[in-house]
């Protein structure tokens, strides 16, 4: 019996590995490969790197990028943080719809909340074309002024939502202890609790420079021109004259470069300033005056209210009559039987999709997590930081990577549904590889142990046992897995052939075509497929079970 244990799990590691050499470790290898070749394929060490560094038109890109990111996180961070801050210590009314309108504000991914940022305020916009009958007029959302908005109100739920846990676990007494020792308030904050809420910062300042470092979308649709490295790598790819993959490779290992050094930083400073924290009692709530509670209450429902624009706008604009991109008062479906009689087959290759890579990615996340949790070793921990690399890279160099790898014998990928499913699949496998190690970490070993003690085998043990124990972890990572992928971009706009665009390039694709009706409508199906699992995992499970915090 030991023995078909052992095999069984070496057989898991195995897959596990091949995984993730295959789909993710080798592309990766390949474009940092081809990175050093020239436009005939041969080995010219440094030249891209050098034109990269010398020329103001590569140069920028990383300029630009590196701009945006920077303060994006830093506005993200400062909101998300005064948003947790204020709903967590304060009693201000409605604090559960709040939390809740946050959460919603995930649901939309950052191209379409910039493409909602459009219909209201574009060149034809609905406000510009309301205010431009009154006289008046306001700057377009056009520019870094509006990439870096959207990135803000895209990504600081982030942030609130991991300070928010974060602050459910700093016990009273940390806080009681420094006031009875003279510390001012506000001294306190800085010196007793925010030391304790750095890991959640950090985590969640990396995942909104990581987020933004990424986008390809939101630069692409309000950019006009402005440079990243995302869409410069596109731009290289997808060139008209046949495209220079060497270049757009070294592109894309500037911007692994970036990313993991971002994520390897984040993690060795967590870990240098990581406290245990036994909470006893959480932190009170605090009283206020009138004065103050009324200014916390608007700031909370004015944030939360800028972050639900975008799927309200998608929404309402999807029922609105229109002629190209501009939209006119009143109620009409013609958008959605455009979207039903044009472009069926984009809806259904979505749903079909992402459905199939959740599965594979909670079943084999769900194998993996056990190894990890309960069979540690250096080769399991090598496997874990394969898996993680995953959130360090962009779509669109896993895009490029699987068609440099995959575009020639003995595997031939590309044009079909297949190299699809591998992007999504291995860039969303972390969510329940990592959703699941947290709750087997909380499941005591001796649970199992007594069930094996009983007679029961290792792995029917693992199937009665464990992974009922393990069901809302695994409800969790799959239904962040599907709010992920469905909305996926920076790769299918790379991966995908005609017959098997998604919505998601559909409404780019509309958008680019000015056909603002059809991509609202496109949109606002795809909102409504992101919130649904979200809704149901969140009933199920509660709040923090249903994010995984």
């Amino acid at each position: 019996m030991r023995g078909r244990r052992r095999d069984l799990w070496w057989t898991v590691t195995v897959a596990g590995f091949f995984t993730v050499i295959a789909f993710l470790v080798y592309p990766l290898a390949t474009v940092l490969i081809t990175s050093f070749s020239g436009e005939e394929k041969r080995f010219v060490l440094a030249a891209n790197y050098e034109r990269f560094f010398t020329h103001r038109y590569y140069y920028s890109s990383i300029i630009n990028s590196l701009y945006l990111s920077t303060l994006a996180t830093l506005g993200a961070l400062l909101l998300g943080t005064s948003l947790a801050f204020a709903v967590a210590r304060y009693p201000l009314p409605g604090r559960p719809f709040i939390r809740a309108a946050a959460n919603l504000a995930l649901l939309s991914p950052p191209f379409i909340g910039a493409y909602s940022w459009v219909v209201l305020f574009g060149r034809m916009g609905l406000v510009n074309r309301m205010l431009g009958e009154l006289g008046w007029s306001l700057p377009t959302i056009y520019g870094w002024r509006g990439i870096l908005l959207v990135f803000i109100v895209q990504y600081f739920p982030f942030v609130f939502l991991l300070v928010s846990a974060a602050l459910r676990s700093v016990d009273q007494s940390i806080e009681d202890a420094a006031l009875s020792l003279g510390s001012p308030p506000r001294r306190t904050i800085r010196t007793a609790i925010l030391p304790i809420l750095a890991p959640s910062l950090t985590a969640g300042g990396l995942l909104v420079f990581m987020g933004t470092m990424a986008d390809f979308g939101t630069p692409m649709i309000i950019g006009e021109g402005l440079r990243t490295l995302p869409t410069l790598m596109y731009g290289e790819f997808m060139n008209e004259l046949g495209g220079n993959p060497a270049m757009a490779s070294t592109l894309g290992s500037i911007l692994i470069l970036v990313n993991t050094t971002a994520l390897m930083a984040q993690r060795y400073y967590a870990f240098r300033k990581a406290y245990n924290v036994v909470c006893i009692q959480p932190l009170r709530v605090k009283r206020a005056g009138r004065g103050r509670l009324l200014a916390l209450t608007v700031f909370a429902y004015a944030v939360v209210g800028v972050a639900l624009i975008p799927a309200l706008t998608i929404i309402v604009s999807s029922f609105m009559p229109t002629r190209g991109p501009v939209m006119y008062a009143g109620f009409s479906l013609q958008s959605y039987e455009t979207v039903f009689f044009r472009i069926p087959r984009a809806i259904a290759n979505t749903f079909g999709l992402t459905a199939l890579a959740v599965v594979l990615d909670v079943f084999l996340g769900v194998l993996v997590a056990y190894l990890l949790a309960r069979r540690r070793s250096r080769a399991h921990a090598l496997l874990d930081g394969l898996i993680m690399l995953a959130y360090a890279i962009p779509g669109t160099v896993v895009g490029v990577g699987l068609i440099v790898v995959y575009n020639r014998p003995p595997i031939i990928l590309t044009g079909t549904w297949v190299i699809l499913l591998v992007s999504y699949f291995i860039r969303h496998l972390p969510y329940p590889v990592r959703s699941c190690t947290a709750m087997l970490q909380q499941i005591d070993i001796r649970v199992e142990e007594a069930s094996v003690s009983l007679g029961v085998p290792p792995f029917r043990t693992f199937l009665k046992v464990t992974i009922p124990l393990m069901f809302p972890a695994i409800i969790s990572g799959g239904a962040l897995a599907w709010m992920t992928t469905i909305g996926e971009l920076s790769s299918s706009i790379l991966l995908y052939s005609g017959p098997w665009a998604t919505m998601s390039v559909a409404i780019f694709t509309e958008v680019f075509s000015n056909h603002f009706g059809t991509a609202s409508a496109l949109a606002s199906i795809l909102i409504l497929a992101a919130f649904v699992p979200l809704f149901l995992t969140y009933r199920m499970l509660g709040e923090r079970a249903a994010l995984g915090v």
